[in-house]
């Protein structure tokens, strides 16, 4: 259909074969759990040779087959991410196929089952005020229609932090002695109360603020007039029922989506079913439970994460905590928002900033623009062109005419009815007007279906166009975006797959019963861009369980090559020992040109790194020098009680972020090119020339004495076999991963060195509090202690980068080390002990022979399988 957009991922229509990876995934582990089980207790056997190194290399082929043996499949989660509203929650419902969570954004679902409404109820009030709640739906393979649930509540130390804060406020207001709503600051205490309470204004009295906060979580507080006393938190957290709450988890469990059954703790249940929605903010996190055909693979879990990028600045922190650890972001956006409203592009370009430049992520971002299915005139779209304008204009005549045409035989219906009506039953005008009036219904209803085609056809086309608008805009944006960071406007970006979906009328066409369709735009399942979504989310997960299989199975072989390579040594024999002289000789020229490769590696990484400090460097004297103005400015912008919370707070109060405000700017510009630059493409190139080129030094190493084996004709069998055991890249290559990786943040490193400083000021109290504060705050961001503030801050950044490159410099250590004890122990040291590893040797050969390459292969033979389909071009997240 023209104007329809291009989706990204896989449209493949024969996905068959992947309906049976489940099943072939579990027999896949479970040959290899058992191969390397049985290879452990095998090895258990297995005595000291009294060879040198040998110990060393017994353990860790234990330890080896011990790991693989209780290697379990990876779950990656793709969190869909977005403001409150954007449509994520609906758009995970459609995913699913099932009403899994709430879709409103205060929380109250309105058309699911009581079940999964107590559980998306929690995640959503937990999210209005400051406590994120991710929820996350994992596969298990249960009935169909069966699905169960787990509650985790917070820890009491959790909750003790949030009350110390919440009374704080409390006592903040009792101060400065007369209170006057009209003229003092009382939003520490309101945002203290909205805590513990779904709705709270600046105009209600003190006294119903206390009367809101005592009805919530401590009923017993209900009767207490204002001021409160002093409230003890000790005395508060050991409170029940909340006491009995903490660290605890509800399972749940139902059948067709209309049961409850409780498993654990039923009294805290009844309490939660009996309290307000606030309750829920002592709630940790939530995960539901089923076989959801989408997350068949085993290998994705999808999670709803509350609002990000709303003036909570609470939650989009600790969303932004979570975001670390999970694989793919799957940005929701508005879709009406998404071609022209500014602070949309605003929002999307700070935030591809952060993936781009800072995170290095943009490969595993995904963009879904929701609402996709809400109607709209084509007048809406100014960006039509002249073709397109007349490609709608004709579908409109088309349905005018269709219009007209059924008002006609309506018309002539009715005056056919009337007739009819008229005529005797036994009159010769009788069957003709029955004839007529039959096929005139007929015409009639052929009509119907013709306009109603035509007006679907029409807002389908108009949908898709919005829909090429919005995304083509946002890969513009995209572009600009990542050829601003590498300073190269001829730069092209990695594709970023955008999906324009209808959830709503998606689920509607999903309905069984035609009479209570109601799709908006969409009457075809495709238009509504779900099952594309699904697929390429279905096709992701399958080829990660499948990767995952294989790299178990890759280091399988590896063991299995390294253990028999060793069990293959020969015989001694004195006149091996001129070529294990000669051998070692050329490991040792190996190892030095190792080491001069690796120096010259390393130069390049720091003279990186060296460019990155002074771009830094030039960017802190800048942020240091607007520093003072922020401070300034945000004394003028709030009052003292505002001002105090957020001192108290370590400068992130509601949605006021100091430390943030106080980095702002040091990774734009050349810093921020310089960054993605050293993280994101030298450190990944570089690492793969510094591994291939180590790999091409040690295979060149490998023929040399595989060529000086050649004189010696009791060893050459034995060397030639040997040699196709090792395998120099798949050694190294996973240590190029532990390379600079950066885990922290500008703005988290500023506020661990305000820390002090926020506590002192943080404590003042009495008359003249809000100067002094003010005063203290100035004299920190003065010109000379701003400089040494920004100037430390740049340190402790490098110093955690060159932390990070140690750690990846130890990784390379340790891998060369197992890769050097390789060929030593296979191609150098030849020799064997005769009198202890005839037995041993032909023992460990049948074990290896008939219950490890066996299992090994049946596991190569499930997986070949899936070869074919995995070879066809595909984008990945």
């Amino acid at each position: 259909m023209e104007g329809q957009v291009e989706v990204c991922g896989s449209e493949v229509e024969d996905r068959g074969i992947y309906m049976s990876l489940p099943h072939d995934a579990q027999s896949c582990y479970n040959l290899i759990w058992r191969m390397n089980k049985n290879l452990e207790r095998e090895l258990e056997k297995v005595g000291s040779r009294g060879r040198e190194g040998y110990d060393k290399d017994l353990q860790r082929w234990k330890a080896e087959a011990h790991d693989l043996g209780n290697c379990k499949p990876r779950t990656r989660k793709l969190a869909f991410i977005g403001r409150t509203g954007a449509g994520k929650s609906t758009a995970i419902n459609a995913i699913l196929g099932a009403p899994v969570l709430s879709t409103r954004a205060d929380g109250s679902a309105y058309s699911l089952i009581l079940a999964l409404f107590i559980l998306t109820l929690l995640a959503r009030c937990a999210c209005s005020a400051c406590t994120s709640v991710q929820t996350e739906i994992i596969y298990e393979d249960l009935l169909p229609s069966t699905w169960r649930a787990s509650v985790n509540f917070i820890e009491k130390d959790e909750w003790k932090k949030t009350l110390q804060n919440l009374l704080d406020d409390i006592t903040a207001v009792c101060e400065g002695g007369a209170l006057k709503i009209e003229r003092d600051d009382f939003r520490p205490a309101l945002d203290a109360w909205d805590i513990l309470k779904e709705e709270c204004s600046f105009d209600v009295t003190m006294r119903a603020m206390l009367m809101s906060l005592s009805v919530q979580v401590y009923p017993h507080l209900r009767a207490l007039s204002f001021p409160p006393p002093h409230q003890d938190v000790y005395a508060l957290l050991q409170h029940e029922p909340v006491a009995s709450m903490f660290g605890t988890t509800i399972q749940m469990t139902g059948t067709g989506f209309d049961s409850l059954e409780l498993q654990e703790t039923p009294a805290i249940f009844n309490f939660v079913l009996q309290s307000e929605p606030s309750v829920w903010h002592l709630v940790d996190s939530v995960r539901i439970y089923g076989a959801f055909e989408v997350l068949a693979s085993g290998a994705v879990t999808l999670v709803d994460v509350p609002g990000f990028g709303d003036a909570n600045k609470t939650r989009t922190k600790r969303t932004k905590e979570y975001l670390k650890n999970v694989e793919v972001v799957i940005l929701v956006a508005d879709i009406k928002r998404a071609a022209d409203d500014q602070a949309m592009h605003n929002y999307f370009e700070k935030f591809l900033h952060q993936m781009i430049a800072i995170d290095g992520r943009v490969e595993s971002l995904l963009i879904v623009l929701t609402g996709a299915d809400v109607r709209i005139n084509e007048d809406q779209l100014h960006h039509l062109g002249s073709n397109q304008r007349q490609i709608i204009q004709k579908m409109r005549q088309e349905i005018v005419h269709l219009s007209e045409s059924l008002d006609e035989q309506e018309k002539r219906l009715d005056r056919l009815f009337l007739n009819f009506y008229m005529a005797p039953n036994d009159g010769p005008e009788f069957a003709g007007l029955s004839e007529r009036l039959r096929s005139t219904r007929e015409m009639k209803d052929q009509t119907t279906s013709q306009l109603q085609l035509a007006k679907a056809a029409k807002n389908t086309y108009i949908a898709h166009q919005r829909s090429a608008r919005a995304r083509s805009v946002f890969l513009e944006l995209y572009r600009q975006v990542y050829c601003s960071i590498k300073q190269d406007s001829a730069s092209q970006p990695p594709s970023l797959p955008i999906f324009c979906i209808g959830s709503m009328d998606y689920t509607q066409v999903l309905l069984t019963d035609r009479r209570y369709r109601a799709p908006v735009v969409f009457t075809d399942l495709e238009d509504t861009g779900i099952p594309q979504l699904c697929r390429h989310i279905h096709d992701f997960g399958s080829e990660k369980a499948i990767s995952d299989i294989n790299a178990h199975a890759h280091r399988s072989t590896l063991l299995w090559e390294s253990i028999e390579s060793y069990f293959l040594s020969s015989r001694r024999d004195s006149r091996l020992t001129a070529y294990e002289d000669a051998a070692r000789n050329l490991v040792e020229a190996l190892k030095d040109t190792v080491d001069e490769i690796r120096k010259t590696s390393g130069a390049k990484i720091d003279n990186n790194m060296n460019e990155l400090e002074q771009a830094l460097r030039i960017e802190a004297e800048k942020a240091a020098e607007r520093s003072l103005n922020t401070i300034k400015m945000l004394g003028e912008n709030h009052q003292w009680r505002s001002y105090r919370s957020l001192m108290r707070r370590e400068g992130e109060w509601r949605s006021t972020d100091l430390n943030e405000d106080l980095v702002h700017g040091m990774l734009e510009g050349n810093a921020s090119s310089m960054w993605h630059k050293l993280f994101n493409d030298f450190i990944r190139t570089e690492l793969h020339s510094l591994v291939v080129d180590i790999s091409n030094i040690c295979n060149d190493t490998i023929r040399s004495i595989k060529n000086r084996a050649q004189r010696t004709t009791a060893i050459a069998p034995h060397i030639d076999n040997a040699c196709n055991f090792i395998h120099p890249f798949d050694t190294i290559y996973p240590a190029r991963d532990q390379y600079l990786e950066f885990c922290g943040s500008f703005k988290g490193l500023l506020r661990a060195a305000l820390e002090e400083h926020y506590h002192i000021v943080g404590r003042e109290s009495g008359i003249g509090m809000f100067q002094r504060m003010k005063d203290l705050n100035e004299e920190q961001f003065s010109p000379m202690k701003a400089r040494e503030l920004y100037t430390g801050l740049v340190d402790r950044v490098m110093t955690a980068i060159r932390m990070a490159r140690n750690k990846g410099e130890t990784a390379l250590d340790e891998a060369l080390a197992r890769l050097y004890a390789i060929i030593d122990r296979s191609l150098v040291c030849v020799q064997g002990d005769d009198q202890v590893c005839k037995v041993t040797r032909r023992n460990m050969q049948k074990f290896l022979d008939e219950q490890y390459s066996t299992p090994l292969g049946e596991v190569a033979m499930i997986m070949d399988r899936y070869k074919e389909r995995n070879a066809a071009p595909r984008y990945v997240i």
